[in-house]
């Protein structure tokens, strides 16, 4: 009782959680600014659901596939996470009846409008694994697979009043080919095991992925690249069932990096290979 508005108490509500993280889901979300919800904990009905779709009846639509493949899956998934950081209540905040609110600032008493929250970061995650994809499977054998990749990542700092913005784009191309009964090619027994398969599988995959992340000064309207990296990967694999508890692997990996910022980091090339043995004792 007594108090009355200081607006002098209010000029950082352009920076204010109430402001940012509306205005950020607007933005980064393409909905109307004028219709987007303004707490920053949204409804279930609000989101945009996950999915992902799988198609196998390409290889009937294709003139002439049937001849050399077995068949055609094409897939196609979205995913997007939103995420609150570390937040805490104000306990001295006071709601309206129009849904707005304040809290009493402890130094005067005054009324400040203010958020229910003290809200630290928000987050989107948003990828397309893949945005479209095929696996391929061939009568002879012989498999492959095509994915393209899309993913963002956006964070926003409350305190700081600045967009971190993180892409990644990659493709792979991959094949793989499993040689049935290895053993007798190179004229093993097997150990006598009925029952077991002992295949030789062989996977290939090579992928390309274009990596960057931004920083956006809000008060400042400035963007800045920060990091960027773009890399090639080759991975190898050979699989082979030596009996029902024992499986060998052996893996050749190479990572080429290059950044894009040269400042950020410098060219790096790790190559990784070994053999692995696998024991299942439970069969």
């Amino acid at each position: 009782a007594g108090t009355q508005y200081n607006p002098d108490l209010a000029g950082q509500r352009l920076n204010s959680s109430d402001v940012l993280i509306p205005a950020f889901m607007a933005a980064y979300t393409g909905k109307d600014p004028k219709k987007v919800g303004l707490s920053p904990f949204p409804s279930i009905l609000s989101a945009l659901p996950n999915w992902k779709i799988t198609y196998g009846g390409l290889v009937r639509l294709i003139p002439g596939a049937s001849k050399y493949l077995r068949s055609i899956n094409v897939s196609h998934a979205y995913r997007c996470t939103y995420s609150v950081g570390s937040f805490a209540s104000f306990l001295n905040y006071v709601e309206n009846s129009n849904g707005l609110g304040f809290a009493l600032d402890a130094t005067n008493n005054c009324p400040v409008p203010s958020s229910p929250f003290d809200i630290t970061s928000v987050s989107i995650t948003e990828s397309f694994a893949p945005l479209i994809g095929f696996d391929l499977n061939f009568k002879n054998g012989v498999t492959g697979k095509i994915e393209y990749k899309d993913t963002r990542n956006l964070s926003l700092n409350i305190s700081a009043v600045q967009i971190v913005e993180s892409v990644s784009k990659d493709i792979t191309v991959g094949s793989g080919y499993k040689i049935a009964n290895f053993n007798t090619i190179i004229g093993m027994k097997g150990g006598g095991q009925k029952g077991v398969n002992h295949d030789l599988t062989l996977r290939g995959d090579f992928t390309f992925r274009r990596q960057n992340a931004l920083i956006r000064k809000i008060d400042e309207n400035y963007t800045q690249a920060t990091s960027g990296n773009r890399s090639m990967t080759i991975k190898f694999t050979a699989d082979y069932t030596f009996s029902k508890y024992l499986t060998i692997r052996g893996y050749y990996d190479k990572q080429i990096n290059t950044p894009l910022v040269s400042s950020s980091s410098y060219p790096i090339s790790n190559s990784n290979f070994g053999v692995t043995l696998k024991m299942a004792l439970t069969r």
